[in-house]
């Protein structure tokens, strides 16, 4: 395929994105004081940050974060976030949008591995404490089973130590709600409090 051809499929595909993400949820989420503070949504299909409203830094995994049921802010994030296109019922228009993305991604993928294919892959997990923390405990997805465990209420979380071969990846197979970790899909970790 030329390469023109890909940018037009590219291009194609994240008109329909920008379409189906026009539909998506705008939620304003404030951390006054810098205070820890949670928002609810349905994250189900994930959630990113729009417009950063607070002059303090909005880092995700860091200051701000989401998983199944809210997003949380901490330390003077204040922001809009956007949150998924919830279920329309419409399968034939999400499988649609889905085979565009897909094909304009393939298409975005090859150009820019023929652009630039010493590039480092960009991990946007950024650990924000690391140093020591304050406790740790384990949470374990035995059997890829959804699972709770106690956690403290007050502090930061990170995953310390993956003990598992499954990934761990926040909002994915792991989160925080009230007072508990929730591991899935085979994630095993010791988390730490910072």
């Amino acid at each position: 395929m030329k390469r023109a051809d890909l940018l037009s499929t590219a291009a194609a595909a994240a008109l329909l994105l920008v379409t189906a993400a026009s539909q998506a949820e705008t939620v304003r989420c404030e951390s006054s004081d810098g205070r820890y503070r949670s928002c609810p949504i349905d994250g189900r299909n994930g959630v990113s940050l729009s417009r950063q409203l607070s002059s303090q830094g909005c880092w995700q995994n860091d200051t701000w974060g989401f998983d199944l049921n809210r997003i949380w802010v901490d330390r003077g994030c204040r922001a809009e976030f956007r949150v998924g296109e919830r279920s329309s019922g419409s399968s034939d228009k999400s499988n649609a949008v889905a085979g565009a993305i897909v094909l304009g991604l393939v298409g975005a993928a090859i150009i820019a591995s023929n652009k630039n294919k010493d590039r480092d892959r960009y991990d946007d997990y950024r650990p924000g404490y690391g140093g020591n923390p304050r406790s740790t405990f384990r949470c374990e997805s035995n059997n890829n089973r959804f699972t709770y465990c106690n956690a403290p209420n007050r502090g930061h979380l990170e995953v310390y130590r993956q003990l598992s071969s499954a990934p761990c990846d926040y909002g994915r197979s792991w989160g925080q709600e009230r007072g508990r970790v929730w591991v899935s899909n085979g994630c095993r970790a010791e988390f730490a409090v910072y």
